[in-house]
């Protein structure tokens, strides 16, 4: 995905939110130009500081990249995250995912 798609979606969520790019800059860390070139598409964003846009605009990591993940894609996102995750954290995640799919399963 090109750094202007991602800066549109940046822009959007942010818009959503009603925060302005300075206060975006501040929940990032970063500064209101860095925002303004991530939405313009100028600054390339490194994938490991989506995680923190996302958590700052309330929005899935996924939704950086709607419409253009195949189900592979998806498969190593969910991947990578759990990777990151400590051993108790996992085998939690796996009781929720667990869970869920029975709930899903039941509704269909």
């Amino acid at each position: 995905m090109e750094p202007r798609q991602i800066g549109e979606r940046i822009r959007r969520a942010r818009e959503a939110r009603g925060l302005s790019q300075e206060q975006l800059a501040e929940q990032i860390a970063r500064d209101q130009r860095s925002v303004s070139e991530y939405e313009s598409g100028k600054r390339r964003i490194y994938a490991h500081d989506l995680p923190t846009i996302a958590r700052a605009l309330a929005v899935p990591l996924i939704y950086f990249y709607e419409d253009v993940l195949s189900p592979d894609d998806l498969d190593n996102a969910l991947l990578e995250t759990f990777h990151r995750m400590d051993t108790e954290a996992r085998r939690t995640l796996l009781e929720v995912l667990d869970l869920l799919s029975h709930l899903i399963a039941e509704r269909r």
